[in-house]
């Protein structure tokens, strides 16, 4: 392990007079300390990070396994387990489902993206407060979308029905009508064999504000339950928190590549990498850093990156964390392949 090098500062060697000297010199100086990374060295750190150079010792918590992730993928749950299990030692799928249906350590709801992902309960008060913090991108057609009043009826109609309960789609699209009325059941959004009542649009929200999970099936119909209930942090500290995992366990990375991973604007995600940017280690700061010839950032002071390159190939299923989050995408795959 090492600190990535800063080539030698210049302060006391320059040369020359005048105002715009001064400022070629200092930008030079500042450059000359960034600390430089290479992409083996993102890889080799990212690679054992994730807990594919060596797996987690046996007894390890899934959950403890999950937060090292960040977050696992979902939407084809045999994938997920199977991205958990490899990462730790002696593990099996059966020990995902007993974190997830019996200890409920994990909750399966809507995360990053909007899509379905493995996340830590513990960690639901954060993951709520950053998801519901970071703007959208898309704009409902007018005769589909709602109301800010009308979402916020839905959601709560959704905790409600789902408070001790456990229901397939139908049985809470007829609670969700119930508490709302008939303008929620109303068959306006587009589906892959039909149409989808208008309330389902904000069904990822509502997992991401806490009123809704997935419990376990029934038969082959999927099911839904409320979590555990929990108390959101403020919006700014959750957003922190979520950036600084990311990159400790993903960086370097820029903005842009942040906000591809979030499905979030991209001046969004450079104002808020920039806020942190300007904020002390202590509190969640981050880092400029030079990789691979780019600016990108790492937590602050996290600079320290294997000399041992990653070598031989690991085989990874649908959607793994690492696959999806790691960038730069083209670096990891070749040019050719399609973009997930």
């Amino acid at each position: 392990m090492r600190a990535a090098p800063r080539a030698e500062s210049r302060i006391g060697q320059r040369t020359g007079s005048g105002r715009g000297q001064d400022l070629t010199w200092f930008a030079s100086s500042v450059a000359a300390m960034t600390p430089r990374i290479t992409w083996d060295e993102a890889s080799a750190r990212r690679y054992g990070r994730q807990l594919l150079r060596t797996p987690a010792h046996s007894g390890t918590s899934v959950a403890a396994v999950v937060s090292t992730l960040l977050a696992v993928h979902a939407q084809v749950l045999s994938a997920a387990e199977l991205s958990v299990a490899l990462r730790l030692d002696g593990s099996t799928r059966q020990d995902v489902r007993s974190a997830l249906w019996d200890d409920r350590s994990l909750v399966k709801t809507y995360g990053p993206r909007g899509t379905i992902h493995l996340l830590t309960a513990d960690e639901l008060p954060f993951w709520s407060a950053a998801l519901t913090a970071v703007p959208g991108r898309t704009t409902p057609h007018p005769a589909v979308r709602m109301t800010s009043g009308q979402q916020e009826q839905v959601v709560a109609a959704i905790g409600d029905a789902l408070d001790g309960r456990q229901l397939t789609i139908d049985e809470l699209s007829e609670e969700v009508v119930a508490r709302t009325g008939p303008w929620a059941g109303d068959l306006v959004l587009e589906a892959f064999q039909g149409k989808w009542p208008r309330w389902r649009q904000v069904m990822h929200r509502a997992g991401q504000l806490g009123a809704l999970c997935f419990a376990p099936n029934r038969g082959r119909k999927a099911t839904y339950t409320r979590p555990p209930r929990f108390a959101p942090l403020p919006a700014d500290e959750a957003l922190a928190t979520l950036v600084r995992h990311y990159l400790y366990a993903y960086g370097p990375a820029t903005p842009q590549h942040f906000a591809k991973w979030a499905a979030a604007p991209r001046g969004w995600a450079a104002s808020l990498f920039a806020s942190l940017l300007a904020s002390p280690a202590s509190s969640g700061g981050i880092e400029e850093v030079d990789f691979e010839g780019e600016r990108a950032w790492v937590v602050a002071g996290d600079t320290d990156f294997p000399t041992e390159g990653v070598r031989g190939v690991r085989l990874l299923p649908y959607f793994d964390a690492y696959a999806v989050a790691a960038q730069p995408r083209e670096r990891m795959v070749a040019a050719t392949m399609p973009s997930a």
